[in-house]
């Protein structure tokens, strides 16, 4: 007799095998990490070339608090469950995914490699399509707040492209 709910997120205290099942919720945080080593060297002369003024150091001081954010939303998925959290970590997936296509699309158009692209390729598109089709099997979340989590990544990645040109 199925629901149509999700089902309950583990509880901090659950035991380590059903922690280990909500791993997944920690793909936004390590495709985030693994995107932005990538960058990290050329992302700020790139942008710079083609968008506006941009440093390697202001570069990490931005994203290390989102990184940490990311984290935060990923662990916080994983240990209470809670709805906001799993909105949250799908919407950054979501917005890696969005991203990934931002590399790859003006890499096409500029002919000029953007860094961040390779792992655009072989990380972050896999890794949600991988997350999106997890949190839906699992019913981790429902289609109302995968269609919400949709809207905020989007909103996210539309606002991380417009920062280029500040």
């Amino acid at each position: 007799m199925g629901s149509n709910t999700a089902p309950a997120a583990p509880a901090a205290s659950a035991p380590p095998g059903r922690l280990v099942r909500g791993a997944p919720f920690l793909l936004p945080y390590l495709v985030y990490v693994t995107h932005t080593l990538e960058e990290l060297p050329g992302f700020a002369a790139w942008a710079t070339k083609f968008f506006g003024p941009e440093s390697t150091g202001t570069f990490a001081t931005y994203h290390i608090p989102l990184i940490l954010l990311v984290l935060l939303a990923s662990v916080q998925a994983i240990r209470t469950g809670r709805r906001v959290w799993i909105v949250l970590a799908t919407a950054f997936q979501w917005q890696f995914g969005m991203n990934a296509l931002f590399h790859l699309s003006t890499w096409i158009v500029l002919g000029d490699y953007s860094p961040g692209a390779v792992t655009a390729a072989v990380v972050s598109i896999p890794a949600t399509v991988f997350f999106l089709c997890w949190v839906r099997r699992e019913q981790r979340a429902t289609g109302r707040e995968l269609a919400l989590a949709i809207a905020i990544g989007t909103a996210i990645a539309g606002l991380a492209i417009g920062f280029l040109f500040l």
